[in-house]
C-alpha cells in the first residue's frame, strides 16, 4: 500500500513539470494571438472595422475593441483584491475531466468548420440556431453523462452565486458598458429605420439572447473554460476559449478584404471580449454576470433605448 502510494505521489510529482511547460506555452500562443491581432491591425493602418454579421451595423473603432475589455480587466482584477479561487471541478478524476475537455473541443472547433462548408444563407436560418443548440449544448451534455459513468457529477456551472459574487463585478461590468457602449469611444446606436419589422426584431432577439448570451456563455466560459482551467490554470484556459469564441465567428463575419487582416479584426474584437468574460468568469464564478454581459452585447433593444435617449 505504502509503494503504491509513493508511486502515485512521484508520478504527481513528475507530471507538474510537464502542466507547467503545457501551461505555459498554451498562454504565450495565446497572448501571440490576442495581442498580436491588434498590433497588426495598428501597424496596417486598420483603425476602423465592422465587427458584426449585420451588414448595416455601424464600424467599430480598435480603441472600441480594445480599451473597454482591458479597463473591466483590470477592474475586476482589483475588485476585490483578494479573492479564494473555485475550482467547480476539483472532486473529479483529471482523466475524466480530460476527456471532458476534449469533447467540448471538438464541438468549439467542428461548429465553425460546418457553418463554413454549408450554404452561405445557413448562418441566417432556423437550422444555425439547432445546429449550435445540439453541439454546444446536447452533444457535451451527453458526452458528460456517458463519462461520468457511476461517478458523481460534474456542475462546472454554480447556479446558486453568494452576494460578494453579485456585487464585485460591478465596478468592471459598468465601466466597460459606459466605455462600449456610451462613451466617446462607442459606434452610434444601429438607427430605428435599419432593423426589421418589431415581430421580427422580438423574435430573431429572443433566438440570438438564448443561443449567443445564454448558450455561448455556458458553453465556451462554463463548459470549456472550466475544464481547461481545472487542468492547466486560469491564464491558458482563458486564452484557448476566448481564442476559439473568436473562431467561431469567422464564417459569419469574414469580409471581402485580405484573410490575415479579416481574421485580425474577429481575434481584436471577439477575442477580447472573450478575454474579459473569461476573466469575470473565472473570478467570480457567476455565469449569469457574463451572460448579462453578452446580451448587451447583441441585443438591438440596448440600440433602440440609446437612441431614444439621445446618445
Amino acid at each position: 500500500m505504502s509503494s503504491a502510494t509513493e508511486t502515485s505521489e512521484g508520478d504527481v510529482a513528475a507530471s507538474l513539470p510537464a502542466k507547467r511547460r503545457t501551461a505555459r506555452a498554451v498562454t504565450t500562443c495565446g497572448l501571440v494571438l490576442l495581442i498580436g491581432s491588434p498590433l497588426w491591425l495598428l501597424l496596417t493602418g486598420h483603425t476602423s472595422f465592422r465587427v458584426s454579421a449585420n451588414e448595416g451595423a455601424p464600424p467599430v473603432s480598435l480603441g472600441a475593441a480594445i480599451l473597454p475589455p482591458a479597463v473591466g480587466l483590470v477592474l475586476t482584477r482589483l475588485v476585490p483584491l483578494r479573492l479564494a479561487e473555485i475550482d467547480p471541478l476539483a472532486h473529479v478524476r483529471r482523466a475524466r475531466t480530460l476527456r471532458e475537455m476534449w469533447t467540448v473541443v471538438a464541438m468549439a472547433v467542428v461548429f465553425p468548420v460546418m457553418i463554413a462548408v454549408l450554404p452561405a444563407g445557413f448562418s441566417r436560418d432556423v437550422g444555425y440556431a439547432l445546429s449550435k443548440v445540439a453541439l454546444f449544448l446536447v452533444v457535451p451534455l451527453m458526452a458528460f453523462r456517458i463519462l461520468r459513468g457511476t461517478g458523481p457529477s460534474s456542475p462546472a456551472i454554480p447556479l446558486r452565486v453568494m452576494r460578494p459574487r453579485w456585487l464585485a463585478p460591478i465596478p468592471a461590468v459598468v465601466a466597460w458598458f459606459c466605455l462600449s457602449r456610451i462613451s466617446p469611444l462607442a459606434p452610434p446606436p444601429v438607427p430605428a429605420e435599419a432593423l426589421p419589422d418589431p415581430v421580427t426584431l422580438a423574435v430573431a432577439s429572443l433566438v440570438t439572447l438564448l443561443t449567443a448570451g445564454v448558450l455561448e456563455e455556458v458553453f465556451y466560459r462554463g463548459f470549456l473554460q472550466t475544464r481547461i482551467e481545472s487542468l492547466l490554470g486560469r491564464w491558458p484556459a482563458i486564452m484557448v476559449s476566448s481564442s476559439l469564441f473568436a473562431m467561431m465567428h469567422l464564417p459569419t463575419h469574414l469580409g471581402s478584404g485580405p484573410v490575415l487582416t479579416e481574421v485580425a479584426m474577429i481575434l481584436a474584437f471577439q477575442g477580447s471580449f472573450g478575454v474579459f468574460c473569461g476573466y469575470l468568469w473565472s473570478r467570480y464564478r457567476n455565469i449569469w454576470i457574463t451572460i448579462g454581459v453578452h446580451i448587451i452585447v447583441n441585443l438591438a433593444y440596448i440600440d433602440l433605448l440609446l437612441g431614444w435617449l439621445g446618445r
